[in-house]
């Protein structure tokens, strides 16, 4: 009997171990989030914070359909979203993640950590099989590793640690596995389709004619593989953008003064002004070329230890993104993106939300000191 037990308790051990090893094995290929203080964390945070900015933004989705009339004759190809603070952002997001209904959602994000790492001259991929939402999981699509096979080697880097420590692609997630703009589109088609399956990428800086370089190969592989698999951009592949826009102020940036125009109200407006030069000459409209390098001479440096003019958290995805956007579009025999500015907001203006629930916060301040711009623009 001594040995029977013996037996069974190693037994147990072994199946115990097993499970666990199992259970570890299977959390690591989900990619967890990293934010739970300013990105919702629960199902009813998200529904909070979305049914919130619906009513306040609501009348700007009818008037946009006027000013824009492209956004009821097709689908959205493509957006600019920021991944601040809900609290803050909130009224921008809503505007574009309403519009995000493709079954396959193409992501490039910025890479906060690359540029103190030294990366540069890179598309950085995971090596997740899903990333965690309020809601569950969504998975990784299986273009993911076509397009890595691809792309010249050069051009790659494979790392979850890198995503994993980085925030700025993990903000839209609820949003995209949010029922009404996931499950139950009005306009496409999703009975094969209930939830869109992600692919997210880093992009880290590109000296130069690098850039564009690096996004047209990247849109040339991108049309071929959607090109086998019969997949119309739009309709089946949209792209996401993750950008916020200025940071401005001269407290909290770790010892930097980015207000060169003062921190009293004159200092915002005249900072706003600045804004709206950058989006109207270089992000709306038809975007070619000559718009992307506008953009990229108004805010990049193209130094890796010093990257900005004007400090905008969007300085490689944004001119990556509609590049890639641009030179696919042409392969697709598409007209140029047209880009409409749906939204802009900052963190004073309207400033901190205060949906009816709890567990959502902010992660720094927002003063005339220090405060973060936010722009939401789609691309058709």
């Amino acid at each position: 009997m001594k040995i029977l037990s013996i037996v069974s308790s190693v037994l147990l051990l072994m199946v115990s171990v097993s499970v666990s090893s199992a259970a570890e094995e299977s959390l690591s290929y989900v990619r967890m989030p990293l934010d739970s203080v300013g990105y919702a964390t629960t199902p009813s945070q998200v529904e909070a914070i979305i049914n919130l900015c619906d009513s306040l933004e609501s009348a700007s989705y009818f008037a946009n359909e006027q000013r824009y009339p492209i956004m009821l004759k097709r689908n959205l190809i493509a957006a600019i979203c920021p991944h601040d603070d809900y609290l803050y952002a909130g009224p921008v997001y809503i505007h574009v993640m309403r519009e995000v209904r493709a079954p396959v959602i193409i992501m490039f994000g910025v890479s906060h950590h690359a540029r103190h790492m030294g990366i540069e001259g890179k598309l950085i991929f995971d090596d997740f099989k899903a990333w965690k939402s309020p809601y569950g999981e969504l998975k990784i699509s299986g273009l993911r590793e076509d397009i890595i096979e691809a792309l010249p080697g050069k051009f790659v880097l494979v790392d979850g640690d890198i995503h994993s420590k980085e925030h700025s692609l993990e903000a839209f997630l609820p949003f995209l596995h949010y029922p009404e703009f996931g499950g139950e589109d009005k306009s496409l088609d999703r009975e094969k389709f209930s939830l869109p399956t992600i692919l997210p990428i880093l992009v880290t800086r590109f000296k130069g004619n690098l850039q564009r370089e690096a996004a047209d190969i990247f849109a040339v592989v991108l049309e071929k593989e959607m090109e086998e698999r019969g997949w119309v951009l739009g309709k089946d592949v949209q792209i996401l953008i993750s950008a916020d826009c200025v940071h401005y102020g001269d407290e909290k940036w770790g010892g930097r003064n980015y207000a060169p125009f003062g921190t009293d109200r004159e200092g915002y407006e005249t900072a706003l002004e600045q804004e709206m030069k950058i989006i109207n000459s270089s992000l709306t409209g038809l975007i070619d070329a000559g718009r992307i390098d506008q953009f990229r001479y108004l805010v990049e440096r193209d130094d890796l230890e010093w990257p900005y003019k004007i400090p905008w958290c969007g300085v490689y995805s944004i001119p990556f993104g509609l590049t890639a956007l641009g030179k696919l579009c042409k392969l697709t025999g598409r007209e140029p993106p047209e880009g409409v500015l749906l939204n802009y907001g900052t963190s004073l203006d309207p400033g901190r939300l205060n949906p009816e629930t709890k567990g959502l916060g902010v992660t720094n301040i927002n003063t005339l000191h220090h405060w973060v711009g936010y722009a939401g623009i789609g691309y058709w």
